[in-house]
């Protein structure tokens, strides 16, 4: 009893300021998406699901952010994770510069998000840029594209720049997953006769569920929260082809202040997250 006090003592902390940082706070930016709060006044008056309806129904800008959220996730997730699998079985296979290798993947993941959105814009730069450069080299010009400045291929550029920020990640944890296969199930696997094909697609791929539910959740929940790659490499556009939700809900709360559709875009993106986290939770915790 007395340990279970001094535990819950040290505890106390962390649940206060979750308590007070994260879940007062959700609450009270929910409560503001029912009301009419437009400038630096008050809350206004209750309005009910209006804000909501609006945004379904009215606002271009939020059902295109909506769409491009859904898919810079789908298509940067598409790819990342089978990505992450063949360069972790090319790790696990032996390749020679192995150790160079996994440094080259750890590199991305020590980038922070400032630095890697600075870095691509001066690659993707049209005239300067270094992926021009090197084309005009190959005497590949007609190749050369606009890149982050053209709504057609903006969100392209967006999805190459999280797949390079993220394979990394998701070729560690495969990795890991991979190493810890146990040597006495590929033992009998060889003494069977299954071949280096038939070792990875019947045996080690499968038991690789749960680090690609790991990596699938992680994943997403930040391509659904995603903010500053995005708003420091193409702020959304041009016009709204790159504008995810996290930059509109910027741009409507502190750009236009119509805070309560602020916190009602907000509210979504929580709604988002949260049906993402709750079957990860009960998954884990069955499994448990």
């Amino acid at each position: 009893m007395k340990k279970s006090i001094q535990i819950g003592l040290f505890l106390l902390p962390a649940i206060l300021l979750i308590l007070i940082f994260v879940y007062s706070f959700a609450g009270w930016s929910a409560w503001a998406s029912f009301m009419s709060w437009e400038g630096l006044g008050g809350f206004g008056h209750f309005v009910g699901l209006k804000n909501y309806i609006d945004l379904f129904t009215q606002d271009f800008a939020f059902q295109k952010g909506l769409v491009n959220t859904l898919i810079l996730s789908g298509a940067f997730i598409g790819i990342t994770i089978p990505l992450g699998l063949i360069n972790a079985i090319l790790l696990d296979l032996g390749i020679k510069g192995k150790k160079f290798f996994r440094l080259i993947f750890l590199i991305p993941l020590s980038f922070s998000f400032v630095v890697s959105a600075t870095m691509w814009v001066w690659m993707f730069a049209p005239k300067t840029g270094t992926i021009n450069n090197l084309l005009r080299l190959l005497n590949l010009g007609f190749l050369t594209q606009p890149w982050l400045t053209s709504s057609s291929q903006s969100m392209l550029g967006l999805i190459i720049i999280y797949i390079w920020q993220f394979s990394g990640f998701a070729t560690l944890v495969y990795y890991a997953g991979i190493s810890s296969v146990k040597q006495d199930i590929l033992e009998a696997a060889k003494v069977d006769g299954a071949s280096l094909l038939q070792k990875y697609l019947r045996i080690i791929i499968p038991l690789q569920k749960t680090p690609t539910f790991t990596i699938l959740f992680l994943l997403l929940m930040y391509s659904l929260r995603v903010f500053d790659l995005v708003w420091l490499t193409t702020g959304g556009g041009p016009g709204y082809s790159s504008e995810i939700l996290a930059t509109y809900m910027w741009r409507v709360s502190f750009n236009r202040n119509l805070f309560a559709d602020g916190a009602a875009i907000g509210f979504v993106m929580f709604v988002l997250s949260a049906l993402i986290a709750i079957p990860f939770v009960v998954k884990m915790r069955g499994s448990a």
